[in-house]
């Protein structure tokens, strides 16, 4: 939290703002302004200062309040990295792949850091293909579409040897396309060029499915025993038991653990805040955790931080487990955890617990288990067929040669006399129906 202070600078009385930001005290003299305002200073300067240990975006108020700072406050804010430096208006940039890049994602504030990494990655490669000094408006259609080609030969994985084990996936390379759309099309908005360029590429898939992997439990019990500690045990607890996000992991918090309750708050940089069970899979080693935290300790991983690569030290742990590590080592924990809940929950349940849609769960998480299939080809689906004995009065057989009933014998009047090869007893139905004719109508029928 903030505080405000009355204190002179210099000879001058004013207040000064002091608070903590990434456990180091900072203090910015605010000078001689009525306490109104200076709460309000303290406010906005208090959700950038949550915004950037949470990884989440300031709240819109707050955005337009810190794009009207000038002068020494907003340098000081800026070499402190609580806001971005202001850029020039796209139409002044210089016409050059690069610089046009570099403003783009510098000016995206309204989006959380780990976007903007994102978009950095399709900047490298975008980059890497035609080079910074580009310009803009010599990208043609044709060399979209070659750059998209160009991707799926990039390297993805190698190996200790330096051998490309794997090339880019195509869900991959059309979430770079994606990216790349929405920073051109920023280019036409501004008039830099007059149309775009990515819109030539159709849009791919941008899930790989190839790359699912189910965890289940006996794979997760050999994973916890081979964990090296408590951390490490809790962390992979939370992936799969819990469902948690690797984001998520790190950013959470002892006192968004409700004991009583038996809930987790979940205050995600991606989706939100939401709430979970603590399932009783995740209890016992969440309460261990918590009896071997220290005093003092805030979140309940306190050795790693959001950019810390778990996955890394994960796949380790996991081979030293004796098993063979699964590609998107995270996200498959997530989705064997989504993919049991929803064998036992309603669907709008666990997507609340979740922190996603419906949708985005059978596009993403919902997978198909060797116990689907295990089951699928040992459970007998439907009715016997003692106690399934089709239509009543048995089962029709089907005609294999074609009707060669001429006109006359297709007229109402013929209908249930037709001949022998009519099955069951459909000959002995009267030919005029079960009502008398009705008189002045030219079928011999009782209805019209």
């Amino acid at each position: 939290m903030a505080s405000l202070t009355k204190e002179s600078d210099r000879g001058r009385q004013g207040l000064r703002l002091r608070f903590y930001l990434n456990r180091k005290r900072k203090s910015l003299y605010l000078g001689k302004i009525s306490k109104r305002n200076a709460e309000t200073v303290k406010r906005h300067i208090e959700e950038l200062v949550h915004a950037i240990e949470s990884n989440t975006k300031p709240d819109a108020e707050t955005v337009r309040w810190a794009n009207g700072l000038e002068g020494r406050m907003r340098e000081t804010l800026e070499n402190w990295k609580l806001i971005q430096p202001l850029t020039k208006s796209a139409t002044s940039v210089e016409k050059t792949l690069g610089p046009f890049l570099d403003q783009y994602i510098a000016g995206r504030t309204d989006v959380s850091a780990a976007t903007r990494e994102k978009y950095g990655h399709t900047k490298r490669f975008l980059v890497g293909k035609f080079g910074a000094d580009h310009q803009l408006d010599t990208i043609t259609k044709a060399d979209a579409k070659a750059w998209q080609r160009w991707l799926m030969e990039q390297p993805a994985r190698i190996d200790k040897d330096g051998k490309v084990v794997r090339t880019m996936a195509p869900s991959t390379a059309s979430k770079h396309v994606k990216r790349a759309k929405t920073m051109f099309a920023e280019a036409v908005d501004a008039e830099l060029i007059p149309s775009n360029p990515m819109d030539a590429i159709k849009g791919g898939e941008e899930v790989n499915r190839s790359r699912d992997h189910f965890v289940d439990r006996q794979s997760a019990k050999q994973v916890l025993d081979a964990c090296p500690g408590i951390q490490w045990r809790l962390i992979f607890a939370l992936a799969r038991y819990g469902g948690l996000r690797r984001c998520e992991i790190t950013a959470l918090k002892w006192s968004d653990v409700q004991w009583d309750q038996a809930r987790l708050r979940i205050d995600s940089p991606k989706t939100g805040l939401r709430f979970a069970p603590i399932f009783p899979e995740l209890r016992p080693i969440l309460e261990e955790a918590f009896y071997l935290a220290e005093d003092g300790d805030l979140r309940c991983v306190t050795r790693y931080s959001r950019s810390s690569n778990l996955g890394t030290q994960m796949n380790r742990i996991i081979e030293r487990a004796g098993l063979e590590p699964w590609e998107k080592t995270f996200q498959n924990l997530r989705a064997s955890r989504r993919t049991e809940l929803e064998e036992r929950f309603a669907n709008h349940v666990v997507n609340s617990w979740m922190g996603h849609s419906a949708r985005v769960a059978e596009k993403s998480y919902l997978q198909v288990t060797p116990a689907h299939w295990e089951e699928g080809a040992t459970t007998e689906t439907g009715l016997s067929c003692e106690r399934d004995r089709g239509p009543i009065g048995g089962p029709i057989p089907a005609r294999t040669q074609p009707s060669t009933a001429n006109e006359a014998q297709k007229n109402l009047g013929y209908l249930g006399q037709y001949d022998a090869k009519c099955p069951g007893n459909v000959a002995s139905a009267p030919p005029t129906g079960l009502e008398p004719v009705t008189r002045r109508l030219t079928a011999a029928c009782s209805t019209n």
